[in-house]
Formats: C-alpha cells, sequence, structure tokens
C-alpha cells in the first residue's frame, strides 16, 4: 500500500493521540518528523517561519511531526480534506492560510524522499502548505468520529464550504460589539454568497437528521395558534435531538443587533438575552425547535429559489445564525461541543 504524506504538522506531545484516533477507526497511519521545517516546539510556545528563505535561521526547540496515510489515494485525500473541513467548523471561519488538502506520495526509497523534501517541500510553495492550529488534534477528533458515517462526513463538508462561501468572525457576533457589520447589501453578488451559505448550512442540519418534520396533514403548530408546537411533531423532534446527544431543553442565541430593519424573527418566543440593551444589542435565547424552524423559513422562502425583495435582506447576521444552530447541533452530535484540546485524552 502507498504511502500518503499530509501537510498536517502536529506538536511532538500530541502525536500519539492522533495517531490513536485515526487507527482507532480502523486507518492505517503513522508520522515523520516535519521534513519542511516550518515549525519548532517548546515549553514555552512555537515557531513558525512563513517563507522557505528563512530556514537558514538557526530556530530552537523540537521539530514537529507529520501524518502519515498508508490507505489507497481517494481514502487518504477523503480522510486529509475531512480533517481541514472539521478545523473550518472547529474555528467558525475559514482557515486563511494555504493547506494542502491531498496527500503527496512518498517514495519507497529513502534518498528520493529526501530530495522530494529538500527540493520541493522546503521550497517556497509547497513550503506554505505545511500547516500547524491549535485546534487540529481537535479537528482529527471530529474527523475519526465522523468518518464511516457518510451523513456525518457531508455534514462537516457543507458547513465548511459554507464558512468559505461567506462567514464573519465568531469573536466579532461578542455582545459588546453591537453592531460590528452592515445587516445588508446593495451588491447582487452578496445576495448570493449569503443565500448559498444559509443553503449550506441548513443542508447540514438535514445530514443530522435534525429538521423538524410537519406537514399540511400534521403542522408544526397547533391550529388556531401562531406559536405553539403540535406535540405529534415536538415529541419526535426531542427525541431525535436526545439521540444526537443534544439536551431537549437546549437553547441558542440567535443574534440580532442594530435598528429593527432586518426580517422580524423571534417576535415574542423565546427570551431576551442576558447581554441584550435593547439597542444595538437585541439577542434573544430561543429553543432549538424555534432555531431550526426559522433557518428552514430563510432556506424555503428566501434563498433555495427565485429570489424576491426579502432575499435583499440577508446578510451576515442571518448567515451567522444558521451556522451557529448547524455548528450547534454538529458538535453535539460528534461529542466535540465544548471540547479542549486537553479534554481528548479521554478519547484515547
Amino acid at each position: 500500500m502507498p504511502l500518503y504524506c499530509s501537510f498536517l504538522v502536529f506538536r511532538p506531545d500530541e502525536i500519539d493521540r492522533v495517531l490513536s484516533m485515526c487507527s482507532g477507526k480502523g486507518l492505517n497511519v503513522s508520522a515523520i518528523t516535519d521534513p519542511s521545517t516550518r515549525y519548532r516546539f517548546s515549553g514555552s510556545g512555537m515557531c513558525e517561519l512563513s517563507r522557505a528563505s528563512a530556514l537558514e535561521l538557526k530556530l530552537t526547540g523540537e521539530l514537529g511531526r507529520l501524518l502519515v496515510l498508508e490507505e489507497d489515494e481517494s481514502t487518504a485525500n477523503n480522510f486529509i480534506q475531512l480533517v481541514c473541513a472539521s478545523n473550518v467548523v472547529l474555528e467558525g471561519f475559514p482557515d486563511r492560510g494555504t493547506p494542502a488538502t491531498s496527500g503527496i506520495q512518498l517514495d519507497d526509497d529513502l534518498d528520493e524522499r529526501e530530495t522530494l523534501f529538500e527540493n520541493v517541500f522546503r521550497s517556497d510553495g509547497f513550503f506554505q502548505r505545511f500547516i500547524w492550529r491549535e485546534s487540529l488534534s481537535s479537528a482529527v477528533a471530529l474527523a475519526a468520529h465522523a468518518w464511516g458515517e457518510k451523513r456525518l462526513i457531508y455534514a462537516i463538508h457543507k458547513l465548511a464550504q459554507s464558512y468559505e462561501t461567506e462567514s464573519v468572525t465568531p469573536h466579532s457576533m461578542h455582545p459588546r460589539k453591537g453592531q460590528a457589520f452592515e445587516k445588508h447589501s446593495d451588491e447582487f453578488s452578496s445576495h448570493v454568497g449569503s443565500s448559498v451559505s444559509i443553503n449550506l448550512a441548513y443542508s447540514a442540519i438535514e445530514e443530522l437528521g435534525l429538521t423538524v418534520q410537519a406537514s399540511s396533514e400534521k403542522p408544526r403548530f397547533l391550529r388556531g395558534t401562531k406559536n405553539d408546537w403540535n406535540p405529534e411533531v415536538l415529541e419526535p423532534f426531542l427525541e431525535r435531538l436526545s439521540k444526537s446527544n443534544v439536551e431537549q431543553d437546549a437553547t441558542i442565541d440567535w443574534v440580532t443587533r442594530g435598528a429593527a430593519t432586518e426580517l422580524q424573527t423571534f417576535v415574542g418566543i423565546g427570551e431576551v438575552s442576558e447581554f441584550s440593551d435593547g439597542g444595538r444589542t437585541r439577542d434573544r435565547k430561543v429553543s432549538l425547535p424555534y432555531a431550526i424552524q426559522f433557518c428552514e423559513y430563510l432556506r424555503n422562502q428566501l434563498t433555495a429559489h427565485s429570489f424576491n425583495e426579502r432575499t435583499e435582506r440577508l446578510g451576515p447576521y442571518e448567515v451567522y445564525n444558521c451556522q451557529n444552530v448547524a455548528r450547534f447541533l454538529l458538535l453535539k452530535r460528534c461529542e466535540m461541543f465544548n471540547e479542549w484540546t486537553k479534554d481528548l485524552k479521554s478519547r484515547v
């Protein structure tokens, strides 16, 4: 079986855990010392070189370790791509570096390998493809959890692609930031980007099997009411939440900022977030059935079909909210919500 070298670099003290998580899913993996020598690790931190021309500098610290897969090319590339997509989901924002999302085959001849390392891996272009991220070992845990379950794999890729299409940094959504962005754009391309991101985020929820199942014969709300859930719809949904490791009473903050010029959501539903001030920050804490229902409304009525005048009112906040709902459900399903790198020790 050929060896495929990824461009994913890990700290020396975390590589054993990474290999164990991968082999636990039946993957044949090993590690080599990072041939790019781009990163150095020590007890006090990490040193990174941005260009290969800086390799002449004498840096201290231990070289990182590189993940290698002894699999067919398709399997190797699928897992590498899944790890990269998982890292985007964990960060809630696309990687602005230039990571390579496919492996490169290593020659059995060690001299040929060293020629590859010297002339390719340590030259600008390829050199910048090698990445280390603090969350990368957690990304391996998420990818390993999903490995073998196509719907989970597609959910991760869809949500990652949503972030790649359009997203804002998670910290810019902190309540103290208030309205950090214009809520709408006059640019047609922006309307398309927002719509595609919302469609992908909602489709990730569909892959998880966590949409609200209703019909004309079985409406989501009781007849004669506006927002009272039909028990025949709500109870099976709550059961599916529990099977996906999500608490039935879980809530999520739906971010609403600035003057009330956006599509009106959750009027009288849920509770005002503890950080809301009624002005710049009008976030509401709502239950997951309502949050998913509004994601579905945005997808069905504004983004999945021909656009209408309401589509032009979509912007970064609607995109973020849909992505945040999908991310919460996905990480809960994979037992990775609020899991830190140090918590991964219990997984191996």
